[in-house]
């Protein structure tokens, strides 16, 4: 093998390793991308769930509430019933 086809097959296989790491690079980085708006994302997620809980719980508590007696009292005399002694 001569000298010159020797630079020529070492120039290829430099351009090609350049080309990989160039590559390489690029996927890493979307996937960096990708990775962060899932984060983000499931941050949200996970926030509204926070909420959506406490609203739930919120909402049980009322509803214990107005099954007691003296929520359905309240309740009756909210819309004017008036109980004799």
């Amino acid at each position: 093998m001569n000298e010159e086809k020797r630079n020529r097959i070492l120039a290829a296989v430099t351009v090609n390793v350049i080309l990989l790491i160039v590559i390489l690079a690029a996927v890493v980085i979307y996937q960096l991308v990708e990775i962060t708006s899932i984060s983000r994302r499931r941050a949200q997620i996970e926030d509204k769930i926070a909420v959506y809980r406490t609203q739930t719980e919120n909402a049980q508590n009322t509803l214990d509430y107005y099954k007691s007696y003296e929520g359905l009292l309240d309740k009756a005399y909210e819309f004017g019933f008036v109980f004799g002694k």
